[in-house]
Parts: structure tokens; sequence; C-alpha cells
């Protein structure tokens, strides 16, 4: 797969998961709150770092994602310029 075949995979993936759990929440009842006024939705110290983690590593995907992309970009662009020296001179047209 391309990179960027693989980067659309994971954007897909992502925003599957994302519809899925917005589609698996629970909705309240019509005329009722979601939470009571006075209750506060608090995550846990290791969810927290957890997502924090999570986060962290996706960065470090992307940066090692954008490294690899590039140099398989400079190595294409040397074949590609390797090729044309080799058209010029010769070489690929049976050259004795």
């Amino acid at each position: 797969m391309s990179p960027m075949k693989t980067h659309s995979l994971y954007l897909l993936a992502v925003a599957g998961a994302v519809a899925l759990f917005a589609l698996a929440a629970p909705q309240p009842i019509s005329g009722q709150n979601a939470l009571p006024a006075e209750a506060t939705v608090e995550m846990s110290p290791q969810v927290v770092a957890l997502i924090a983690e999570l986060t962290a590593q996706n960065k470090q995907i992307a940066a090692n994602q954008a490294a690899m992309d590039a140099k398989v970009d400079a190595l294409a662009e040397t074949i590609r310029q390797a090729r044309l020296f080799s058209a010029r001179g010769g070489a690929g047209k049976g050259a004795k």
C-alpha cells in the first residue's frame, strides 16, 4: 500500500470508530437533562494518563510517517535522475 492509502485507511478507521461511538452513546429522553446540574463527568487519573500516552504515540507515529514519506520521495527522485542519466548516455539502449 502506498503511504497515502495507509494514511487514508487510518483516517477512515478513526472516523468509523467515532461514528460508532456517537451512535452507541445513550441519548437523553426529551425533556430530561443529560446530567444533573451538579454532576460533572470526571475521568479517572488512569484514563487521563492513557489518553495522554496515546496522544503522544499518535504524534510520534505521524512524525515517523512523515520522515518515511520524505525518504521515499528522495529515493524516487534519485531513481528518476538515474534513469534520465542512463537514457542520455545510451546505457539503456543496448550499447555495447
